[in-house]
């Protein structure tokens, strides 16, 4: 059948010419058609386009090589500091007990409680803390009877001493408003003490209610009158303290006269103030 004859239709005639083109680009190709033989390929060409990719692969895939870097060794872990030596001691000490968190709790309102049953120290009265002044200041009573009354270039006032030269405290008044007798050697006191001369009069020094206050303070405080238990004693310290209350009459400003001061006067200020003369 003629090439372009087809059964069963309208038969559309190809050009010759086209057919011949056709089959020269076929041929061109390497393509074979049915009517005619595949054209040969030489088999330099088959056998040299696979090598040519085998080599042309690698050589694109392989690039410029690179240097070995040397092994770097591990950087070392770092050390944790050294606890400190104090550190140390507060994580070694013993810690509180369980049982004695409540007693820490409670303690302060337990120690409140204990120091409400205790007793406030008595506080010194008017004339003791004047006394008290007198002695261990103005006066300079403990530089020679002595901080506590033991004696020293003066006589010793403690132990009953004082009580035991002094038996009315009245005496003991205007010894210290007149002093010792100048004269060494003449007995000044109810214990046969003679004097040495070396007692100082204070009538001009101290007022009348200082030197009050001080008779009382060696007394009571030094002479410890009050454990002698002596009830003659225990008489005239209370006439000598109501004395030393009665301000109208021993006043701020009143002194007792040196030489004149006997225990007539003292009893003239005891009736003044109503206490009466013994």
């Amino acid at each position: 059948m003629p090439a372009g004859s087809h059964t069963g239709g309208a038969l559309v005639e190809v050009p010759e010419h086209l057919l011949k083109r056709s089959a020269d680009r076929r041929r061109d190709l390497g393509a074979t058609t049915g009517d005619e033989p595949a054209a040969e390929v030489p088999p330099s060409e088959t056998s040299a386009a696979p090598a040519v990719a085998q080599t042309e692969v690698p050589a694109a895939a392989a690039g410029p090589s690179l240097p070995e870097l040397p092994d770097l060794e591990p950087e070392p872990e770092p050390q944790p500091e050294p606890v400190k030596p104090w550190v140390q001691a507060a994580l070694a000490r013993k810690k509180i007990p369980v049982w004695a968190v409540p007693v820490l709790i409670f303690l302060p309102f337990w120690a409140i409680i204990f120091a409400g049953t205790l007793e406030s120290p008595p506080r010194d009265s008017e004339i003791i803390a004047l006394g008290r002044e007198v002695y261990e200041g103005d006066g300079g009573c403990s530089g020679c009877h002595g901080a506590e009354g033991g004696g020293g270039v003066g006589p010793a006032l403690s132990d009953g001493e004082v009580i035991e030269g002094f038996n009315d405290w009245k005496d003991h008044v205007i010894w210290i408003v007149n002093g010792s007798p100048p004269e060494a050697g003449g007995v000044y006191n109810d214990a046969g003490d003679e004097s040495e001369g070396g007692m100082p009069s204070f009538g001009e020094d101290l007022s009348a209610r200082e030197i009050l206050a001080v008779v009382y303070f060696e007394r009571v405080e030094i002479g410890g009158a009050e454990e002698l238990g002596d009830e003659e004693e225990l008489a005239g310290l209370h006439e000598l303290e109501e004395l030393f209350e009665a301000e109208e009459v021993i006043t701020e400003d009143l002194e007792f006269e040196i030489g004149g001061t006997f225990g007539s006067t003292l009893d003239g200020f005891l009736e003044e103030a109503g206490i009466g003369a013994s």
